[in-house]
């Protein structure tokens, strides 16, 4: 698969959702995902070695995925420190409501809760159809025919476009910039640089290369995206343990997000969260570190996801 293909179908995307102003196309791109990891599980399935190591896979999923969580908590903690733990340095200086959160950005917010069933609901999903693709791998139709793989390549292609038009038709976001605290736009640093720094350490314990263990946490828990980027370029078993280790990031979020704001402070749990903060766990985010910070939370899911295709290239290239 080429990785440079797959940013140059994002970009075009990108481009395409400004012009058109596209928006409100997330049903297909859930389709997308759910053939994708169809797809993924299909591959899988078919390599014995992937299937046998399947328990080995799980436990050095979970270690990555919490030593990810661990660094980037940390260093969000830090910032939130560096910030002298005030809840005034969030709020902005712009037209504000009671909360001192601007109406756009609330009115963003709750557009965006009604995607919350993605949650465990949707990670569920995407279990079983990766489950599907397993069994059928397993019954050795993928070695049967190469269409399954062609179908694959162009899948994600057209996903990688959806997506580029989903970020491109979204100016909401760009607006809301200029409301924001400047030491808040550090956040999104801290949840790569955290991410990696756990990942590193965890991998002391473990015997991956350095860059394939930065490819698996580059997906910040946007597992569909992040695991058929690694299984295209990787291989198979990478790609499940990438598969795995960013869903284990995404329920620990929504499980544990009330504990790390009483812990860590209120950006720990959107550090915790990576990509998934603009959509599947800010409900949470939100009632737990309070409406103040929603904004913070769909910037920064905002920023990580765009990061995603880009740094998994780097580290798969």
């Amino acid at each position: 698969m080429n990785m440079l293909a797959v940013v140059l179908f994002m970009v075009a995307g990108m481009v395409f959702g400004r012009l058109l102003k596209i928006r409100n196309i997330g049903k297909p791109v859930i389709v997308m995902t759910w053939l994708l990891l169809l797809f993924l599980g299909w591959e899988a399935g078919s390599d014995r070695e992937v299937i046998a190591a399947l328990p080995s896979i799980g436990m050095d999923s979970a270690l990555l995925s919490l030593g990810g969580v661990a660094g980037s908590c940390l260093l969000a903690w830090l910032l939130w420190v560096f910030m002298g733990r005030k809840l005034d340095a969030v709020k902005a200086g712009a037209k504000e409501d009671g909360n001192g959160v601007t109406s756009e950005v609330i009115k963003a917010g709750g557009e965006r809760k009604l995607s919350a069933w993605t949650g465990f609901g949707g990670s569920l999903v995407i279990l079983g159809f990766f489950a599907a693709g397993v069994v059928l791998g397993l019954c050795g139709l993928l070695e049967e025919s190469r269409a399954v793989h062609l179908l694959s390549t162009w899948s994600l292609r057209i996903l990688m476009m959806m997506v580029g038009m989903s970020v491109g038709g979204d100016r909401e976001m760009l607006r809301s910039l200029k409301t924001m605290n400047p030491k808040l736009l550090l956040l999104p640093l801290a949840t790569i640089a955290g991410t990696y720094a756990g990942c590193i350490l965890v991998n002391l314990f473990l015997s991956y290369e350095v860059k394939d263990v930065l490819a698996v946490g580059s997906g910040f828990g946007y597992y569909s995206l992040s695991s058929v980027l690694i299984s295209e370029s990787r291989g198979a078993f990478l790609g499940t343990v990438a598969l795995i280790s960013n869903i284990i990031r995404e329920v620990f979020t929504l499980l544990f997000t009330p504990l790390l704001v009483r812990v860590a402070g209120p950006l720990a749990p959107i550090s915790a969260g990576g990509a998934t903060t603009a959509d599947t766990t800010l409900p949470v985010i939100s009632s737990s570190c309070g409406q103040n910070f929603i904004l913070v939370s769909v910037f920064h899911g905002f920023t990580v996801d765009l990061s995603v295709p880009f740094l998994v290239s780097l580290f798969c290239s």
